[in-house]
């Protein structure tokens, strides 16, 4: 599955992606793209990414992941659906979700639980 960037006209097609790739993934898996998507929401526009870093202190926080190799993991399954996108900044991987904000908050919506 491979979920659109687009707004227009595709909102409806990355939503359905999203929840498709979603629902194949174990507990742990759907709690870590939740987390990511719940900050990239409470960020707002300005979000500009999250490190590696942080976003590991925070899935551990939530007991999530026991070490970052098995977040990692994780995000490259992610990266694989075309659900999370990365890029470096100043040596620094920066994770974000590339969707609209209304998309994100939809899948939010319907996905709680």
């Amino acid at each position: 599955a491979v979920v659109s960037t687009q707004s227009t006209g595709t909102g409806a097609l990355a939503l359905s992606s999203m929840n498709h790739v979603l629902r194949s993934l174990t507990p742990n898996a759907q709690g870590i793209f939740r987390l990511l998507a719940n900050f990239q929401l409470e960020c707002g526009d300005d979000f500009q990414g999250i490190t590696f870093q942080d976003f590991y202190l925070k899935c551990r926080e939530k007991f999530l992941v026991n070490s970052d190799a098995t977040l990692r993991t994780q995000l490259t399954e992610f990266r694989d659906h075309h659900l999370i996108k990365s890029r470096s900044a100043d040596g620094t991987e920066v994770l974000h979700i590339p969707v609209d904000l209304k998309i994100l908050r939809q899948f939010l919506e319907g996905s709680q639980g």
